[in-house]
């Protein structure tokens, strides 16, 4: 058996490494989002399509909620050995949510096109949002992504 534990051992080892990676990855995605969030403000300045840029911006910025969403569950996990369900419902839900800023962007005022997407993507959103209501209700005493949850 002491092949078994030196093998465990090991294995706990390479998953902390890991999970140490996906948090350093995580960071650098973050940054880079922000450096691009500046760079599409900056070229929102420039070419004076205001409300189109700012809406692009802003979906970036949901990008950048979930990433930190993510880095807030992998410091948790590293710290308590725990991951939430939660955090996977949170990130489906801001995603679905970037979408729906996202498309009269990409429609470029042709809605009419993206009408039945638009609609899909907001019942999504509904299902997503009644599963996260459910779960946090059967499990009250566990935390979403963000600590402040």
């Amino acid at each position: 058996m002491v092949g078994y534990k030196g093998f465990e051992s090991l294995m706990e080892q390479a998953n902390k490494l890991l999970h140490v990676f996906m948090a350093v990855v995580l960071l650098v995605a973050s940054l880079l989002l922000i450096w691009q969030f500046g760079q599409d403000v900056v070229q929102t300045v420039r070419s004076g399509a205001v409300a189109q840029g700012f809406l692009h911006a802003l979906g970036n910025l949901f990008i950048l909620w979930v990433l930190s969403s993510l880095i807030s569950a992998e410091i948790r996990y590293m710290r308590t050995g725990n991951f939430s369900v939660l955090v996977f419902i949170e990130a489906a839900l801001i995603t679905l949510l970037r979408q729906l800023i996202i498309i009269p962007v990409e429609s470029q005022g042709q809605l009419q096109n993206w009408a039945w997407t638009y609609g899909l993507i907001t019942a999504a959103v509904v299902a997503v949002g009644i599963t996260y209501f459910l779960v946090r209700r059967v499990m009250p005493g566990e935390q979403g992504a963000d600590s402040g949850s």
